[in-house]
């Protein structure tokens, strides 16, 4: 598995097509960096372990702390690919700060990043949003990794002037580099010693690994990331300061795999919701900043949003016609539905194998010379269908 393939594998596809679609896509996690040589530091400083609750890792919070950023607030979210998303995402950091403005806050959100992974062409750089109408600026990048972040934060701290720090790391050091426990413990107390120096009363988020298929399917896997989350937990309750208060959002809390995540991994649309409004509930219960989210959660649609053009022309061998379209941003295959009117086919068929970006354009063969053929393709990304295109008859030579 490599990192530009940090997850690969509308409308949903409920029941048990997509159960079985998620269980068959090949996913990987949030992207490879270099070797992981050097992960900790001299002097790094690793807490006490011990499993609070996660009551005790968010105190209550303080009159100080409610009143001095109720109106506005300088925020970096820092995280991996869960956090940056990828082509045609919201991104949760899109509905955290959507939810802020509503509730009257003045959410300035600050960073050296501005775009989403592009998960076709495997690059940095896009900006097909699925709605771009909001502050994209942050510190979060595909593969990042809590080792290497802990040497970084402290300069982009003192740069970027945050108030608060929302961070979703330590995935990727975890499933691509192995690092043992007590070393990730101890790298994020040296993120929060970094952030402080920077910033000595920066206040910190941070929220816990998710749900993936992998935890599903791998239990040595599921067992260290669940000694990780703890470890937040653990730390966030025994480094938390008054000047400096650091607590922990649940949000991999009513996370469904097959649900909330396009590719096992990442979360769509449905996910990204649930994570931003665990950091939502934390930045209004302990510091008062905006509302908690307000429930029921909206069911937002999945997939591509974005509707594919196909067009169509018969070929000069018979049998044959060519399918072009227009490609919808993230959507890695394209589903191919067709129906044979003068058969009397009332209904359209899916072919058999969905097809890749790089098939465009497309041959369908196999047609009834002289039949009238309907088509009509349904764009995809991971296990999540989304946007029909149009529909484009032609009579086959």
């Amino acid at each position: 598995m490599r990192r530009s393939g940090s997850c690969r594998p509308g409308a949903a596809q409920p029941g048990l097509r997509r159960a079985a679609a998620l269980a068959a896509v090949t996913v990987t996690i949030a992207g490879c960096g270099a070797a992981a040589s050097g992960a900790t530091g001299p002097g790094s400083a690793s807490p006490a372990s011990g499993h609070p609750s996660s009551a005790s890792a968010q105190p209550t919070a303080s009159p100080e702390a409610s009143v001095r950023h109720l109106g506005s607030a300088r925020i970096m979210i820092v995280g991996d690919s869960i956090t940056e998303g990828s082509s045609g995402d919201y991104t949760w950091q899109y509905w955290l700060y959507k939810h802020l403005r509503a509730d009257g806050v003045t959410a300035r959100m600050v960073g050296p990043y501005h775009w989403l992974y592009n998960n076709v062409t495997r690059h940095e750089g896009s900006e097909s949003y699925a709605n771009p109408g909001f502050e994209h600026a942050n510190d979060a990048n595909w593969g990042m990794t809590l080792f290497r972040e802990k040497k970084a934060i402290g300069a982009k701290v003192a740069k970027y002037r945050p108030d608060y720090l929302l961070v979703i790391l330590g995935l990727d050091d975890i499933y691509w580099y192995g690092i043992p426990q007590p070393t990730m413990a101890a790298n994020l107390a040296d993120f929060i010693a970094a952030a402080r120096h920077a910033r000595p009363d920066i206040r910190i988020v941070f929220g816990l690994i998710p749900p993936n298929i992998h935890r599903q399917t791998n239990p040595v896997f599921a067992g260290k990331v669940a000694t990780f989350n703890r470890s937040i937990s653990a730390t966030a309750a025994q480094l938390s300061t008054t000047s400096s208060p650091i607590t922990v959002a649940q949000d991999e809390a009513g996370i469904n795999v097959a649900a909330d995540l396009w590719d096992g991994t990442h979360p769509n649309a449905n996910g990204e919701i649930k994570i931003a409004a665990a950091f939502a509930d934390v930045l209004a219960g302990r510091f008062g900043v905006g509302d908690a989210y307000p429930t029921p959660f909206p069911v937002m649609p999945i997939g591509p949003l974005t509707r594919p053009s196909l067009t169509i022309t018969p070929s000069r061998t018979a049998g044959e016609a060519k399918l072009s379209w227009t490609l919808a941003p993230g959507a890695d295959t394209y589903r191919i539905f067709q129906k044979d009117e003068t058969q009397g086919q009332a209904k359209f068929k899916e072919l058999p194998l969905p097809l890749t970006p790089a098939q465009d354009p497309w041959t369908a063969g196999l047609l009834n010379p002289g039949d009238i053929y309907y088509f009509k393709l349904q764009a995809c990304k991971g296990t999540d269908c989304g946007a029909f295109s149009n529909v484009v008859s032609v009579t086959a030579p």
